[in-house]
């Protein structure tokens, strides 16, 4: 067998038993003896032997921490059309933006899009306006026929 064969095998011996370990543990020890020996002799030890273990926490909280902002994805708040406008029976044209053309009834609330406060206002209000016969029961005015849609609904012309 040649040197470079029998070197490497008794390398690989070495490395598979213990006292190698123990032999990089020590040099590791050393190592580290020798560097604090040499930053005691420049002064300021505490300060360089923390940077160098890491247990600065002082400098990585600062770093790490979150910052602080507004959440980018936050929708904007879906206010009710009528949330500023005060409901009166009296308003015609309004309370008929809410009413079927062809039957008379109230639209609901998942078709208006009101909030339940509205809803109920226009509801009471509609009501009010029938009984006291400002708008007729069993179909919308023709007049405000042609009016604009407040809550995007599609009638067949």
């Amino acid at each position: 067998m040649s040197t470079a064969v029998k070197s490497h095998r008794r390398r690989l011996r070495q490395i598979t038993s213990g006292s190698f370990l123990r032999r990089s543990r020590m040099f590791a020890v050393r190592s580290f003896r020798s560097l604090q020996f040499t930053f005691s002799q420049l002064g300021g030890t505490q300060q360089c032997l923390r940077s160098l273990s890491g247990s600065s926490n002082v400098v990585q909280k600062n770093d790490d921490m979150p910052l602080q902002m507004e959440n980018p994805y936050k929708q904007p708040q879906k206010g009710c059309i009528l949330c500023n406008i005060t409901v009166d029976f009296k308003n015609v044209q309004l309370l008929s933006q809410f009413i079927s053309p062809h039957t008379g009834r109230v639209y609901g609330r998942h078709i208006t899009g009101l909030c339940g406060k509205k809803q109920r206002e226009i509801g009471k209000a509609i009501k009010k306006a029938h009984s006291m016969g400002f708008m007729s029961v069993t179909h919308k005015n023709p007049h405000f026929m042609k009016d604009p849609n407040i809550c995007d609904i599609r009638h067949l012309e």
